[in-house]
């Protein structure tokens, strides 16, 4: 963290050398400055500069076209000047920032999906609930469900304040889903209101409370419906959605077939399906019609399956099957066969009629590998390369294909921020992430003119954008307006970074196709965790 805090400072003082120089500055230039140091200045352990620089800001003129008089402004920022010479030293004492990533998700393993569109109330949902755990917003009713099926919260809270259709719509498409996975949900209402709750409780709520509300009872309401939802979840070993067995059942099966094997040396192979473009028919045709897809592709699996295989559901999109007694070219006939069941079928949506497909990978097991996991792993390799060579098909894993590495595709993650001190400290630690069957590109940009001039955005492939809401010339949601105008969106993931915690701006961002936001300053650690759960999204 040294090394940040010492370019910061260095940084800072250069700007003011710069401006000793000019007779005036811009009072637009006094803004970006101050919102540089207070966005930064905290993120690398230097809070009381943050503090400093949020005071100045709250009394900078309002008029855009003012200018500061040389003597003006070095009195303006005399309370900055004093507090940086309390750094001059080189040695700079300061709380450590950055935690690793595994403590910050473990201690926030639930997700928490808030959606409304009034900020004030957001963000103080938001600050209440990101102490305990991993938050999403969503404004509108569009995003609320697109992030409902992907990202698999485990409880939402729906902001019924002034728009009491809306919150109701969102309830609407998502209760049947919410109630088969166990997902607890939370209305929050203006006033008490005896029809309003009936109405709710009959459209699937959960719970309702009124606004205002204890934040410590809220917060017990909702690790109380965690728990519940977890113990639930322990109890059974059919998913609820297409009948397969889930990965609890998998977990204990393995563990028999293992057994089995080094008692008797009774071979056994597993194979991983993975439905073909499976995000396209949900953008294209609807969350309700790819829950239709998952049941139909159960329901061809188990009704041709063998007798004594196990069909399981691993995560998503992806099943898995376990087959014992038999060989890896055994099990690649049957899967084959399988899939050619599967293909013949046809999808119909209003006027549309389409089919899918699957990929699998096949591996069985060998006296090398040691547990249920490596098993798995080689079945996931297969199962890559059969993605990798054009989908449709079984592969079997084949310890002599070569390295996987050589035929990685490219995540690209790009900053797009006026401050360098932030360039540099998200890629020292952005371009440590890895993704399966990836490499990750990093790219940083000062402004967003610098950004659409390099067409770095043009190339194939899958793109995480951090994005800074106020910079020079355009800013964060001139960004997102063009970017929208000029390329799919569905291939990048946005996460904006703000200064302000309740700015109707952020509010703007998520109706433009923003998926997140963070506020400054931030924690690298927690930026991370969030970049690495939105990219496995887009990913997978």
């Amino acid at each position: 963290m040294q090394k940040y805090q010492t370019l910061f400072l260095k940084r800072t003082r250069s700007t003011l050398q710069s401006w000793s120089e000019h007779q005036r500055i811009t009072n637009e230039a006094m803004y970006q400055f101050l919102h540089s140091l207070k966005g930064t200045a905290s993120s690398i352990g230097l809070p009381s500069i943050t503090e400093v620089a949020a005071r100045l800001m709250q009394q900078l003129p309002s008029p855009d076209g003012y200018e500061w008089e040389k003597e003006r402004w070095i009195s303006f920022l005399t309370p900055l000047t004093e507090e940086l010479k309390k750094h001059s030293s080189v040695e700079i004492e300061a709380e450590p920032l950055v935690e690793s990533v595994a403590q910050e998700t473990s201690s926030k393993g639930s997700l928490v999906l808030v959606v409304g569109d009034q900020i004030d109330r957001i963000s103080n949902l938001k600050d209440m609930l990101e102490e305990h755990y991993a938050v999403m917003v969503a404004a509108n009713e569009t995003k609320a469900v697109e992030v409902f099926y992907s990202q698999k919260p485990d409880y939402v809270i729906i902001d019924l304040h002034r728009k009491e259709d809306h919150g109701f719509n969102v309830l609407a498409s998502i209760a049947n889903k919410a109630r088969h996975s166990f997902v607890p949900t939370l209305l929050v209402e203006e006033e008490p209101h005896s029809m309003l709750r009936k109405k709710a409780y009959e459209a699937g709520a959960f719970d309702i409370v009124h606004s205002p509300f204890e934040n410590a009872e809220v917060l017990a309401l909702i690790q109380n419906r965690l728990e519940l939802k977890r113990l639930l979840q322990a109890q059974i070993l059919l998913d609820e959605l297409t009948g397969a067995y889930n990965r609890k059942f998998l977990q204990e099966e393995l563990q028999r077939q293992w057994a089995e094997y080094e008692r008797h040396e009774t071979t056994f192979s597993v194979a991983l399906l993975d439905l073909d473009r499976f995000k396209n028919i949900n953008d294209t045709y609807g969350h309700d019609t790819g829950d239709q897809v998952l049941k139909q592709f159960a329901t061809t699996i188990m009704t041709n399956k063998r007798q004594g295989d196990f069909f399981i559901r691993y995560g998503g999109e992806e099943f898995m099957l376990v087959m014992p007694k038999t060989s890896q070219e055994q099990a690649s006939l049957i899967v084959d066969r399988l899939l050619q069941a599967f293909v013949a079928q046809t999808f119909e949506k209003e006027e549309a009629t389409f089919s899918c497909s699957f990929s699998s990978g096949v591996a069985a097991v060998q006296d090398e590998i040691k547990h249920g996991d490596e098993l798995i792993s080689k079945a996931d390799q297969a199962l890559y390369m059969a993605k990798r060579n054009g989908r449709n098909q079984v592969r079997v894993y084949d310890e002599n294909e070569g390295e996987l590495g050589q035929k990685l595709d490219v995540l690209r993650i790009g900053i797009i921020d006026d401050d360098p001190i932030i360039h540099e400290l998200l890629q020292d630690h952005l371009r440590k992430l890895t993704f399966k069957g990836h490499r990750v590109e990093l790219r940083t940009f000062r402004e967003g003119e610098e950004f659409f001039e390099s067409k770095w955005y043009q190339q194939d492939g899958k793109f995480v954008l951090l994005l800074d809401g106020v910079m020079p010339r355009m800013d964060g949601l001139e960004v997102l307006r063009k970017l929208r105008s000029e390329c799919s969106v569905d291939q990048f993931v946005i996460i904006m970074l703000t200064g302000r915690k309740k700015d109707q701006d952020i509010v703007k961002a998520l109706d433009l196709g923003a998926d997140d936001y963070i506020t400054k300053p931030f924690s690298v650690s927690e930026l991370e965790a969030r970049v690495k759960r939105l990219a496995q999204r887009l990913l997978f």
